[in-house]
């Protein structure tokens, strides 16, 4: 399949070491391919002078004055910005592959909505960065069989840039997984793309981590709040304080389809527990009372 053009739109919320990280990943790739790496940045202007100094190929946009800006609203930004036929969405959190690029570019076909790889390890060494890569991604482990999979996750992800901008008004509310994709899956496919498998990277601090879990966690209950009925609402109001156990069950039957994980999972299981709660209280708390200002403070 000939390559189609590509940006790539990375976010940059957190602030630390991640963002440059990431942007390095992509840097010779980038450079020998002409694509565009466009950061939106709300982090401040010692964050953006340094991305200019260091990856002067990259387009830095200050995210606006005023409120704090949402990842998806830097997503929109950054999408409105790009003048290529792909946008395509990497977590400032992950890093890139060599090739990466190229499989992106080459992957994109007429009739998909999205594509997107599974979201690798960094061969971790510590516990608390193995408890958040199975927290947060037991259901992206790889490997992944190509072909049709709506389940993609938002951080390492490309869409036809035609087709965000045709819902460009719903891109600032929520996940772009429950608000845009449901409406995106009516006129194409998802479909998994192996080898465009990005790597998330640490290190995390434990009570840091719990605290993005719960926001993240009420983020998605709020939101599904107001797409489902209320007799949904109410079933995942009674299950809420059970919920911990279903996640028991649910990561652990993931990483047992691949036994390189199962040493890590154990080591990270007492650590995972406090997780699990977290986000049990963030869905419910969610589904309750709405996302209230949780999505400002994600990162």
């Amino acid at each position: 399949m000939p390559a189609r053009s590509v940006s790539v739109i990375v976010a940059s919320g957190a602030g630390g070491e991640f963002l440059f990280r990431c942007l390095a990943s992509l840097d010779a790739e980038a450079a020998a391919s002409g694509t565009a790496v466009i950061v939106v940045d709300r982090t401040g202007e010692a964050t953006r002078e340094r991305v200019r100094r260091e990856f002067p190929r990259v387009t830095v946009i200050a995210t606006p004055p005023g409120a704090r800006a949402t990842i998806p609203q830097m997503r929109r930004i950054g999408a409105q910005a790009a003048t290529t036929e792909v946008v395509a969405v990497l977590e400032e959190h992950c890093t890139a592959p060599p090739g990466w690029l190229h499989t992106v570019a080459t992957s994109l076909r007429d009739g998909d909505a999205a594509i997107g790889g599974p979201i690798l390890d960094s061969a971790f060494e510590s516990r608390r960065d193995w408890c958040v890569y199975f927290s947060e991604y037991h259901n992206y482990l790889p490997p992944w069989r190509d072909g049709d999979r709506y389940l993609l996750n938002g951080a390492n992800i490309a869409y036809h840039r035609r087709s965000l901008l045709e819902f460009v008004d719903r891109l600032d509310h929520g996940y772009w997984e429950v608000v845009l994709h449901p409406e995106l899956a009516k006129r194409g496919a998802f479909r998994a793309v192996n080898a465009m498998g990005a790597h998330h990277t640490g290190p995390f601090a434990y009570g840091y981590y719990l605290r993005q879990r719960y926001l993240l966690s009420r983020v998605w209950g709020g939101t599904q709040r107001d797409l489902v009925p209320a007799s949904k609402r109410l079933v995942h109001l009674l299950v809420g304080p059970v919920l911990p156990l279903f996640l028991f069950a649910r990561v652990t039957s993931r990483v047992l389809e691949s036994s390189r994980f199962i040493g890590p999972y154990l080591g990270a299981l007492p650590l995972l527990v406090p997780a699990w709660g977290c986000y049990a209280f963030g869905e419910w708390l969610g589904y309750l009372a709405g996302p209230g200002k949780a999505l400002e403070d994600v990162e």
